[in-house]
């Protein structure tokens, strides 16, 4: 079933936000723990997450201490989980009418039983920069009686991006692992390409917001950076078009894909098959 293309649409998108705010929150006890815990990267990447497609949870960095564990969130249930090195349930806590507080000290006291050093592992202020308030981040609870079948909507996208990232990352050079960055909760791999623009190198990053401040529902991207004179755009596949408002990059919203299962994954691949080499066109047509 993992492999398996799950449909997306049967709720609106725009009815996701509630639950894809509680699910942002949800998931910041895998990075909290893997920034505190894991192995610093230079791309900070030991504070992602990915998504597990046999467990269908999303899971955080193997911390690698005398009984090497991963903490991992199932997104339906709204559930906590810690997960040994062979992906076998150690303990779970299920963060319904939790505090973040309450569910972070459930972690560290689970985390003390596997010898672990929990001092320096702290909630963030929030909200954070960038971040997205609610009340949560003001001592709320999880509320997970409500919203199951979002839940389970949100994590498709999720599951299916994820499939089609694993496709694009194993015929693409230079392209990164997949991540799922904490801090604006998308999904995405990013290809690094030859030369420099105004002395960075350029990058397209593909990925999947669940939604933010640019667009309040999910929403697929393809993101050239340094960010190029987006004048001459070139035409997009899959009902797919150009944002250029604070960023540049091609974007296919949730509500533009077609309600017919069997098309959607289609439509996707096209729309990221003609925005990634238009990306690429808009980056070398400015280097220097």
């Amino acid at each position: 079933m993992s492999n398996l293309w799950q449909p997306i649409g049967k709720n609106k998108p725009q009815e996701l936000i509630e639950t894809r705010l509680q699910m942002h929150y949800a998931v910041q006890f895998i990075s909290i723990i893997g920034s505190a815990l894991a192995e610093p990267l230079p791309d900070y990447s030991h504070t992602s997450l990915q998504w597990h497609p046999e467990l269908e949870v999303f899971v955080g960095k193997l911390i690698r201490t005398i009984k090497p564990f991963r903490v991992a969130l199932d997104p339906v249930s709204l559930t906590a989980i810690i997960l040994d090195k062979q992906s076998d349930t150690i303990a779970t806590f299920p963060l319904h009418q939790q505090t973040m507080k309450e569910a972070l000290d459930w972690h560290k006291q689970e985390i003390a039983k596997l010898g672990v050093n929990v001092s320096n592992i702290e909630l963030p202020t929030y909200p954070r920069a960038d971040f997205p308030d609610h009340v949560i981040a003001h001592g709320a609870t999880f509320d997970a009686n409500s919203g199951q079948f979002g839940r389970q909507e949100l994590a498709n996208y999720y599951a299916n991006t994820n499939q089609i990232l694993q496709e694009i990352v194993a015929i693409a050079e230079e392209a990164s692992a997949i991540h799922i960055w904490p801090h604006h909760f998308d999904i995405a791999t990013l290809i690094t390409l030859g030369g420099t623009k105004n002395g960075e190198p350029m990058t397209v990053g593909i990925g999947m917001s669940p939604g933010d401040t640019s667009y309040n529902e999910p929403y697929w991207y393809v993101s050239p950076y340094p960010y190029p004179n987006f004048e001459n755009l070139l035409p997009l596949d899959g009902n797919g078009f150009w944002h250029t408002q604070n960023w540049v990059g091609a974007v296919l919203t949730a509500s533009k894909l077609t309600s017919e299962p069997d098309m959607q994954r289609q439509q996707i691949t096209a729309f990221l098959n003609s925005a990634f080499p238009a990306s690429k066109a808009l980056l070398q047509a400015s280097k220097l």
